[in-house]
């Protein structure tokens, strides 16, 4: 239908110039044409027929004189392709406001303008979704120079969707929060809408964000919650949920759709706990990591439960195998007494290879962000795992490889599974494994052995602790049942966020008060150790236990203390250090600086995640290929326009 619309308005000949007015006693000889005043004629526009009114005139509101010349519009293509360009969001609203321009109202043979107050009300809230595509907000939709205010005569356009009821006048509940969650499928353009919704409504705690592009281009985009939203606060620790790595694994991105909803109203609700938990955390929630590889899943639709398609991004990476493969560094370093197999550095060799543009937006995002504690979410099974993901062994498929912190990676896989009523089910029924027994959690590499994944990357490169959680039989279930998976999910999903609070937490400082950046903070026994943020503070993940905990950095001495964390304790304790300048430092490893540890040449550290990836060439006039000047990729639909293309839908314009 859309492609016989744009070869009917590409196949149309060229309006006619009028005939010249006429001079005085010229009009019985048919050399011109009286000049007529204007006068309403009946709406005969095709994707205007269904306005609220029957009379329109012309010339309109963008001076076109002639239905032929609106038709021939790109005014009036972006009108009739919009609900496609937007996947459904925001019409017939955005259709019928158009049509107020292009085929305005007339009474009386006067025009009368739509109301100002609906345009802005409509920007507001689709804005978004225009965003989502890249999309400028279209000039002829202009609500301060196109509209009228109700104190000069406006007419609402969309009075016929509401049935000409002010709802929000009459019901006294309009205005109060509410925890209200549509439980559908989300495209790509709806989701970005419903996040930047949400972060509007909670301003002063949410904001959104974008890490970096996909392949095709899409960003990649976060919301957040936080007191200080775009801020680090001292002490206060850094959470991050990741959702749809793999394309067709869509249960995860909409978990979190629906979780930020839900952060968001119960907080203005006055729910304690969600207050409690935004106000001492930073919770960053990544939907769709994978947007490209979803659209694909999508075409297939709900319920195939596809295995395959869409699982990968558009250049045919599996992200969760895209990472560098550090456990097997670790592996080699373990057999050297004191060699680091914490923060280890990027092989040079690593960039060697296809590194998708989606992995290296999440490695600097991991860098920018001192992040605690972490959640990839999949489908296909029930079941936590923790790392290591990869065997100790590479011969072997399936063998336990615990981590240094194998006992607190367990308490935070146990955190989840133990609050999800099916995978801590104890039956054996599930969706082809058996987990029952083991409480619903398992070693990665027990369950299946894979390199390059990404929550050993996490555990090795930086100080977050990250955790994979299948949350469904079914990759791409349909939409029924989604309810009964939030409501699975939820008490889960909020517990595990809670579990950042779980270990010690303080400052390194110098005796004078300066903060000590990329301070070590070790614990005897556990060969692992985290470090301190820009601002000297730092976290660090213990389950229940007596530790001898230790702080260190080049230039001062170390600084010894006994901590103890009893079992009921659910807030990190504070463990503060106050280093002392030392001129003798004896160990020459750890007397270089974390920055130095890296590599020489840091492709991250030039790397622009929000440049555009994926650029298809196309041939001049000589055959000759070239780049196109990066059109966004709705651009081809106004080709049948041979002049007068929309360039004010271009961002840049």
């Amino acid at each position: 239908m859309l492609l016989h619309i744009l070869l009917f308005l590409g196949a149309l000949a060229k309006v006619t110039e009028p005939a010249p007015r006429c001079e005085t006693g010229q009009e019985t000889l048919g050399q011109c044409q009286a000049e007529q005043k204007a006068k309403c004629v009946d709406i005969t526009v095709g994707t205007c027929n269904d306005v609220p009114y029957s009379k329109t005139m012309y010339p309109n509101l963008l001076d076109q004189k002639a239905r032929q010349a609106v038709e021939y519009s790109s005014e009036y293509i972006l009108i009739s392709v919009i609900h496609n360009l937007l996947q459904g969001e925001c019409n017939p609203d955005l259709r019928l406001l158009g049509c107020s321009i292009l085929a305005p109202q007339c009474e009386k043979d006067k025009i009368i303008k739509p109301c100002r107050h609906i345009c802005e009300k409509l920007k507001k809230s689709c804005l978004p979704a225009f965003d989502a595509i890249d999309m400028a907000w279209p000039y002829f939709l202009d609500c301060d120079r196109f509209f009228a205010g109700e104190e000069e005569g406006c007419f609402d356009p969309l009075a016929k969707l509401r049935g000409e009821l002010e709802v929000a006048e009459e019901d006294p509940l309009a205005g109060l929060p509410t925890t209200f969650i549509q439980f559908t499928h989300h495209s790509y353009s709806q989701m970005v809408s419903i996040l930047k919704r949400t972060a509007s409504k909670c301003s002063h705690i949410a904001r959104t964000y974008s890490i970096g592009r996909s392949f095709e281009g899409k960003d990649l985009f976060v919301i957040e919650f936080s007191t200080k939203p775009g801020h680090h606060e001292l002490l206060k620790p850094e959470f991050k949920y990741i959702g749809n790595m793999h394309g067709n694994e869509v249960v995860g991105k909409e978990l979190l759709i629906y979780l930020a909803q839900y952060l968001c109203s119960e907080y203005l609700l006055g729910n304690p706990r969600i207050q409690m938990l935004i106000n001492h955390t930073r919770i960053h929630l990544l939907p769709s990591l994978n947007p490209d590889g979803y659209d694909l899943a999508a075409e297939e639709g709900a319920g195939y439960n596809s295995w395959i398609n869409g699982r990968q991004t558009a250049q045919n990476l599996d992200l969760n195998r895209n990472f560098p493969d550090l456990t097997s560094e670790v592996y080699a370093r373990a057999r050297i007494r004191g060699a680091r197999i914490d923060h280890i550095p990027i092989p040079q060799s690593y960039w060697w290879g296809k590194v998708a543009p989606e992995t290296k937006a999440i490695m600097k995002w991991m860098r920018d962000i001192p992040f605690v504690l972490s959640a990839s979410l999949h489908g296909g099974e029930l079941v936590v795992t923790y790392p290591y993901d990869y065997s100790r062994h590479p011969l072997e498929e399936k063998m336990f490889s615990p981590t240094p912190d194998e006992k607190m990676f367990k308490l935070l896989a146990k955190a989840y599974a133990d609050a999800h009523p099916i995978i801590s089910d104890k039956s054996e029924i599930r969706c082809g494994g058996s987990f029952g027994k083991r409480g619903g959690i398992i070693n990665g590499a027990e369950w299946y052995s894979f390199p390059g994944g990404m929550a050993d990357f996490n555990y090795l490169h930086t100080n977050c602790f990250e955790i994979t959680v299948e949350v469904g039989c079914e990759k791409f279930p349909l939409e029924e049942e989604l309810y009964s998976i939030w409501h699975e999910n939820r008490e889960s999903l909020l517990n595990f966020i809670e579990m950042v609070h779980r270990g010690i937490k303080g400052i390194v400082s110098d005796k004078l008060g300066n903060p000590i950046k990329n301070a070590r903070i070790s614990v005897r026994g556990i060969r692992h150790d985290v470090t301190t943020a820009d601002d000297g503070d730092y976290w660090r993940l213990l389950p229940p236990g007596t530790y001898i905990i230790s702080a260190h950095a080049v230039g001062y001495s170390k600084v010894i203390k006994k901590v103890t964390l009893p079992v009921k304790m659910k807030r990190a304790g504070r463990v503060d250090f106050v280093l002392r300048p030392s001129e003798f430092w004896p160990n020459k490893f750890l007397r270089r600086p974390m920055e130095a540890m890296r590599d020489q040449y840091d492709p991250l550290e030039h790397f622009d995640p929000h440049a555009q990836h994926a650029q298809p060439g196309q041939r001049n006039e000589r055959g000759d290929l070239t780049r196109n000047r990066e059109r966004p990729w709705w651009w081809s639909y106004f080709s049948s326009l041979d002049q007068h293309k929309p360039m004010w839908l271009l961002k840049r314009n």
